[in-house]
C-alpha cells in the first residue's frame, strides 16, 4: 500500500538516520522518503569529514564522528516528543553510543552493525590497523579502494554508483561517499566499537536490529554479539537475504523501510494513523 496523504500531524515523532564510514546520507534515501511519507520528522546529516575529500576524512577521528551525532541529536530532540535513532554500519553503533548517552531515545534501528569488518569481500589491509597506533603516518598512506559491487546485490544501483564515481573529481567525494578507505579511519572504527562493547550491555533502550544473512563485508556475528549483549528488555533481530551491506539501498530497501516504520510505530505512543490515505499500489523507495 502506498501513502498518498497523511492528514494526521506525527511531526512530534522525530528519526535520526546516520550513515556509514566514508558514507554519506544518501544512504538513506529511501528511509528518509518512506518515513518522511508517514509524517515523521526526519533528519540524516553529513557526518563530520564526510562529504569532503579523503584529507578532511582523515582529519577527524571517531570521537569527533560522535560529538557530530550528538549535535544533530540535540538539535532534532528540541523539536519532537519522540526520537528514534538508526545507522547503518559505523552509524550503527554511534546509534548506541547516542542510546547510551542520552537516556530520552524512545528507540533503536541497527543496521549492518560492524563490530569487524569480517565478510568474504574484506581487504587484507586490516592486518595493518594495530600497527597505524605505533606509526599514526602509516595509516594515513595505506587505504583500500572499493570495487563493485560496493556491498551491494543490486546491478543497476551498482553501474550508477561507478558512474557517479567516475563524474567526481579526484579524491572527492561522489554523491555516495568516499569510496577509498584508509587504515588510519578502520582503526579510528575499531575504538569506536570498543567503546560500543563496553557500554552495550548498558543499554535498555527498544530495539531493532537489521543485518543481511549475505553481508559480504560484515557477518551476522556482529550483529549476533549487540543483540546478545544489549539489556533492552524489547529488541528484535530481523535476518534478511537477497541483499547486501548496504541494506538501505539494496533489492530489500523497502522491506528496510517498512521493518523501521512497524518498529517506529509499535513503540510509539504519539502515532496516529486514522486518517492516513493509502493507495493500492506498494510504496515505492528509490534513489533513481
Amino acid at each position: 500500500m502506498q501513502l498518498v496523504k497523511n492528514i494526521y500531524d506525527n511531526s512530534k515523532i522525530g528519526v535520526l538516520l546516520i550513515h556509514g564510514l566514508t558514507g554519506s546520507p544518501c544512504e538513506m534515501k529511501p528511509e528518509v522518503k518512506h518515513l518522511t511519507q508517514l509524517g515523521f520528522t526526519v533528519k540524516s546529516p553529513n557526518l563530520p569529514g564526510h562529504g569532503g575529500t579523503h584529507k578532511d576524512l582523515l582529519r577527524t577521528n571517531w570521537q569527533d564522528w560522535f560529538d557530530g551525532a550528538c549535535k544533530e541529536y540535540e538539535e532534532l530532540a528540541s523539536q519532537v516528543d519522540e526520537i528514534y535513532v538508526g545507522g547503518l554500519s559505523m552509524g550503527a553503533l554511534l546509534s548506541l553510543m547516542l542510546a547510551h548517552k542520552y537516556n530520552n531515545v524512545n528507540g533503536l534501528m541497527l543496521m549492518s552493525p560492524t563490530l569487524k569488518y569480517d565478510g568474504s569481500n574484506v581487504p587484507f589491509l586490516h592486518r595493518l590497523m594495530p600497527l597505524a597506533d605505533l606509526i599514526p603516518k602509516l595509516g594515513h598512506y595505506f587505504y583500500w579502494t572499493e570495487d563493485p559491487p560496493y556491498g551491494l546485490k543490486d546491478t543497476r544501483l551498482q553501474k550508477i554508483i561507478t558512474k557517479s564515481i567516475e563524474n567526481a573529481k579526484s579524491n572527492n567525494s561522489s554523491e555516495f561517499g568516499l569510496f577509498r578507505t584508509y587504515v588510519y579511519s578502520l582503526r579510528q572504527l575499531n575504538h569506536l566499537a570498543k567503546q560500543v562493547k563496553k557500554i552495550a550491555h548498558e543499554i535498555t533502550t527498544a530495539s531493532i536490529i537489521i543485518h543481511s544473512l549475505e553481508d559480504s563485508l560484515t557477518s551476522i556475528d556482529n550483529a549476533m554479539e549487540i543483540y546478545s549483549q544489549l539489556a533492552s528488555a524489547n529488541k528484535q533481530l530481523a535476518l534478511i537475504d537477497g541483499c547486501d551491506h548496504v541494506l538501505t539501498l539494496d533489492l530489500r530497501k523497502k522491506d528496510v523501510s517498512n521493518l523501521l516504520s512497524d518498529f517506529i510505530i509499535n513503540n510509539s505512543k504519539i502515532y496516529n494513523s486514522q486518517k492516513i490515505i493509502y493507495a493500492d499500489n506498494d510504496l515505492e523507495c528509490s534513489i533513481a
